[in-house]
């Protein structure tokens, strides 16, 4: 956003550029276990408003657990999770813990991002939270995923 001096601004346009400067995604973009049909299906705090199917761009590992998601430029598969946006402080802090993401006294397993998902046809679905591996996850012993004909990477 372009450095705008707010006092010049008429008072509803100030509000405005506010608001959105401080908005947070309401929705979570997950890939892997948090997934329908999953094993940490079961994990969400609440039911989601809508769960829609989205990628982002990104890289996808696995492993014989889980999966690991980095930044990179791969169409990585997974659901979109809306919630109404105050259930998201629940939501986040029950994924946080599922994730060891900010807990006291460990290292952070995974990194709670902002990223940009889309849909299927390329459409923009926004901003969502998502998790990505924090460290490099072949240090852990996962694998790089490779696209399917469809060109999406996908797990499992």
């Amino acid at each position: 956003m372009a450095n705008v001096n707010s006092r010049a601004l008429p008072p509803a346009r100030r509000h405005s550029q506010a608001t959105i400067r401080h908005m947070q995604p309401v929705a979570i973009f997950v890939y892997g276990t948090l997934k329908r049909g999953q094993c940490r299906e079961r994990c969400w705090p609440h039911v989601a408003d809508s769960v829609r199917v989205g990628w982002v761009r990104s890289t996808l590992f696995t492993r014989h657990d889980y999966p690991a998601l980095r930044p990179g430029d791969d169409l990585v598969l997974g659901e979109l999770w809306s919630f109404a946006a105050e259930q998201l402080p629940a939501v986040l802090d029950v994924l946080d813990a599922v994730e060891q993401t900010n807990q006291p006294g460990l290292e952070n397993l995974y990194d709670r991002v902002i990223v940009d998902v889309f849909a299927v046809d390329g459409s923009s679905l926004g901003q969502a939270h998502a998790y990505h591996y924090a460290i490099e996850p072949t240090r852990d012993g996962f694998k790089r995923v490779v696209a399917g004909v469809d060109g999406f990477s996908r797990w499992p």
